[in-house]
């Protein structure tokens, strides 16, 4: 082949260009460099110094089950070798749709001919003086892992808020002997995930490895040790009156999606960028997935929906159909070695009844959501076989009002009788 060939081939190439490292990110890039490298010349600009990690795997990494290498996503030697550029710790600071070209921090311009937004969240602040501590910190990266992992032994640790990310941040500050206290403005932890009896449960085991509770109450005020000559909360005062000493402060009160650049851009956006069914932005050669998108007012933080939304932009990238849609999603988590599962609506109203079970000798609970005949929501605590055969009920919209009798037994004893039911 000719010189002139190859730079004509090279020129067929589409720029695409990928704002954010962070798992949505470096998976898109690394499938469209490794599988899709002759359609597109792909760089993928991250302002992390780490670049296409799991960030779901942190959680082990600070309990120190797992060491730095194990939570690696993808191969960026494979990338590399086909094409991908990789540009690590160089945020993007503007961009000009008209023009097609964006500008780094460092000075560098990138153009591009399509674009993707996939720039994540940061940690939600708490509007709360003493907020920007050196003590305060968030549970979102490496960086705040390596943060964390630094504090003195046998430290008093405070986590503020009982989602996923919260109890996981709990659990692996005690699995590292700190003493743990969590603050959390609902009456009952995963109350987003659970219903008041499993939460106790779980309550109940994470109390067993020395985890405080504080429900139903909110942080009023970090006290600052000497307002003047230290910038280190040493207490926390909370709507109830009461006071908790700390020496560092994990925040985990939800997340707000990246949007600043997309905003500045021009893109059309609410709490986050708003896509269509094939991750299109309002414009026609930018798309957004992950954290950062919104789809029909939905806004995503688990890692199921984001994984769907990757599989449709490739397609659409590579001329292929498929449209997104919003499905029900299960949570799956093993917390301090407790299994839970929830899937769709865990509380019961008065337009649905509810089917439970539970054996307290071996720490086990069952919860069936049923709306109209179907399954519409589950929660299984302890034992979790019969998850994915529950979710795809749910999913399927399968009716079960013949068999409620022994629903909540699981598969084994309901199998024929979903065939005919």
């Amino acid at each position: 082949m000719s010189h002139s060939e190859v730079s004509q081939l090279s020129m067929a190439k589409q720029n695409l260009v990928i704002i954010g490292a962070g798992m949505a990110g470096s998976k898109l890039a690394h499938a469209m460099a490794t599988e899709h490298g002759d359609q597109y010349q792909v760089t993928l600009i991250g302002e992390e110094a780490q670049v296409g990690y799991n960030r779901i795997m942190l959680s082990s990494l600070l309990a120190q089950e797992i060491s730095e290498e194990d939570i690696v996503l993808v191969d960026l030697d494979a990338m590399t070798q086909s094409g991908a550029l990789i540009i690590a710790s160089d945020p993007v600071i503007d961009i000009s749709l008209p023009q097609k070209y964006l500008n780094l921090q460092s000075g560098k311009q990138v153009s591009f001919d399509k674009l993707v937004f996939a720039t994540g969240a940061r940690a939600s602040k708490l509007n709360i003086s003493g907020v920007n501590s050196i003590n305060v910190t968030q549970f979102r990266d490496l960086s705040d892992v390596a943060f964390m992992s630094k504090i003195q032994d046998k430290s008093e640790v405070c986590v503020i808020g009982a989602g996923l990310l919260g109890l996981e941040a709990a659990v692996g500050m005690a699995k590292r002997g700190h003493h743990v206290s969590v603050v959390h403005r609902a009456d009952y932890i995963l109350n987003r995930q659970l219903d008041k009896d499993s939460a106790r449960l779980l309550q109940n085991n994470l109390e067993k490895i020395g985890i405080r509770f504080y429900l139903g109450s909110a942080p009023t005020d970090f006290v600052l040790k000497n307002a003047q000559a230290s910038e280190k909360v040493e207490s926390i005062k909370l709507a109830s009156g009461e006071s908790i000493d700390t020496d560092l402060i994990i925040l985990a009160t939800g997340i707000k999606p990246e949007v600043e650049l997309a905003k500045a851009a021009g893109l059309t956006v609410n709490k986050a960028i708003c896509v269509n069914q094939v991750m299109r932005t309002s414009h026609k050669d930018v798309y957004a997935l992950g954290e950062c998108s919104e789809f029909e007012q939905v806004t995503f933080g688990l890692v199921a929906p984001i994984w769907q939304q990757f599989d449709v932009l490739v397609n659409h990238l590579t001329q292929k159909q498929s449209q997104f849609k919003i499905e029900a999603v299960a949570t799956k988590l093993k917390v301090s070695g407790i299994n839970l599962f929830s899937a769709g609506e865990v509380n019961s109203d008065s337009s649905s009844e509810s089917i439970t079970y539970r054996d307290s000798a071996q720490n086990q609970y069952r919860k069936l959501v049923i709306k109209e005949g179907v399954l519409v929501g589950a929660i299984l605590y302890g034992n979790v076989a019969d998850a994915s055969w529950y979710f795809q009920l749910i999913q399927n919209k399968t009716k079960v009002s013949k068999i409620l009798d022994q629903l909540v037994f699981g598969e084994a004893y309901c199998h024929a009788l979903v065939q005919s039911a």
